[in-house]
């Protein structure tokens, strides 16, 4: 019997910490250069695992890609109903704070549009649960009159969302050499978020 087996013949299990160190170096490099550019090789090299132990967790190159995205996911939605307060410009400030910390996120979000979903296999579900309990928040509030109410929800939350991540796609900003802002844009750029989405949402006279 090989000294790394077990007795009943199996490999040992592995703790779950080399899990999650696959899944954050497998983070960087999909964020980095998508499905289809990244190298499982590398994603192992840099969690300090061998590709065999990382085809033990994930069968494929797709299935891990689809992990880390359920993962952003998650922390996504946590992290903006934490701090998303009651209004709908508060949630679009929340938003934007998150992209601001956590850009991997966003770019995670536009490679899954580009594979598809014959591609990978995307979290629907939670993506589905996410998109309607926002949905119920927008027409909560347009019943008590603090949005528009001639808005159609589901639009008015696609809007906003890109009213937030529009600095992402936007060609000045995203093709330039130097893509970080500096601090004194960020708080610039959040405020103007915030007075959008209060524009947007305020009743007609």
């Amino acid at each position: 019997m090989n000294s790394d087996e077990s007795p009943s013949g199996l490999a040992p299990r592995e703790p779950e910490p080399t899990r999650q160190r696959i899944l954050e170096a497998a983070r960087v490099e999909f964020a980095a250069r998508g499905l289809a550019g990244a190298r499982i090789d590398r994603i192992a090299g840099n969690a300090s695992a061998s590709k065999e132990r990382l085809y033990a967790y994930y069968r494929n190159k797709a299935e891990l890609f689809s992990a880390v995205l359920e993962l952003n996911l998650i922390e996504f939605a946590n992290a903006v109903q934490q701090y998303a307060g009651e209004t709908l410009p508060e949630f679009a400030g929340a938003m934007y704070d998150h992209a601001v910390t956590h850009p991997e996120h966003l770019r995670m979000i536009d490679w899954a549009n580009l594979e598809g979903q014959d591609a990978i296999n995307p979290p629907l579900t939670l993506i589905n649960d996410f998109h309607a309990e926002r949905l119920r928040g927008v027409i909560a509030l347009q019943a008590a009159g603090a949005v528009d109410r001639s808005w159609d929800p589901d639009h008015l939350n696609a809007l906003v969302f890109g009213i937030v991540s529009c600095w992402i796609h936007e060609p000045s900003s995203a093709l330039t050499a130097d893509r970080e802002p500096d601090a004194d844009a960020v708080i610039a750029r959040r405020a103007s978020v915030v007075r959008a989405v209060e524009r947007l949402i305020t009743p007609d006279a």
